[in-house]
This record gives structure tokens, sequence and C-alpha cells, in this order.
């Protein structure tokens, strides 16, 4: 994959950010270009050698167009995550690390259903709320609103999700 300054990327362990230069440097085994990673949400600068980009699992950011499906996979119906709360926090922590932006929608619905439904243990939340920040400065990067902005977003559409999953739970209780 080819990346150029100014492009929006995520990197899978910081977070998303922007290419803000690049430049030779020199080696013994000869020169090599390395980008450098601006993540704000971190106030962090990364520099990656440009081969190791795709080893390492940069990748560009969401485009503005996907966005709408981010949100709607946010209120799709949750998967329901195991009991144990060690296999639990695995199985999150996998899907974390992808740094995918489908996969980070994916863990903060099923965190907040869980919450809902289940006990969220410290671990589970700071998970929630990695994840929440993630997704939040992903979305503040490609869309160019604020991160507070987007975490309203996230919360205000996980909110309607679930009020409106109650209220068929409700009317379909009235029929049974």
């Amino acid at each position: 994959m080819q990346f150029s300054v100014g492009d929006k990327v995520v990197h899978p362990h910081h977070g998303p950010g922007r290419i803000i230069g690049a430049e030779q440097r020199e080696f013994l085994d000869g020169k090599k270009l390395y980008y450098e990673i601006e993540i704000p949400v971190q106030e962090l600068s990364v520099y990656l050698p440009r081969k190791a980009m795709k080893e390492i699992g940069v990748r560009p950011a969401v485009s503005l167009a996907r966005l709408p499906r981010v949100l709607a996979r946010l209120k799709s119906k949750p998967r329901h995550l195991p009991q144990g709360f060690k296999e639990r926090q695995e199985e999150v922590w996998e899907r974390l690390s992808t740094g995918r932006v489908m996969q980070l929608a994916e863990v903060v619905r099923d965190l907040t259903w869980h919450e809902k439904r289940e006990h969220l243990t410290k671990k589970d939340t700071e998970h929630l709320m990695q994840g929440k920040s993630r997704l939040a400065a992903e979305m503040a990067l490609v869309s160019g609103a604020e991160v507070s902005d987007e975490k309203s977003t996230i919360e205000d559409t996980l909110a309607a999700a679930i009020s409106s999953a109650e209220e068929r739970e409700r009317r379909h209780q009235r029929f049974v």
C-alpha cells in the first residue's frame, strides 16, 4: 500500500492520525524512507519505515462515505460476549488490537449491550472506553469534527439503539 504525506491513517495500537512528513534516513545497509505519523489524541508522533507500514497494520482511515455504515454497525444487533471475564477480555482485546473500524464499532456495541445485561469488570470498562475513544478519534479525523462531538454521536447512536430494542421488547411482552 502506498502512503503519502497528508494521508489519514490508523495505527492499530496508537489510533488514528495523519502522515505529516517523510524523510530518508541513512543506515549501514542503505537509505530507508520513514513516515512521521501524528497521533493527536495521544499527543504523539510515530516514525515508521515505509516497508513496515503494512506489516505493522497501518491502514488508511475509513472514508467519510463509510461513516454511516459505522453508525449502522453500532445500531445493529449485538453479539453476546462470553460470560467468563478472561475469555471475554481476550476476545475483546483481539478485536480492539486489529485497529479496524468495524471491529471497533462492534466492540463498543457489544460491551455497551453487555453492560446493560451484566456487570462490566474494570478491564471491560477500560476496553469500552478505549474503543469509544479510538472510534471517535477516527470519525473526527475523517469528518473534521471534534472528538468530543463524535463521542456524543456514538453515545446518542447507542442510546437510540438500546431504547428502540427495549421498546420492541415491551411491545412483544404485551402480545405474549
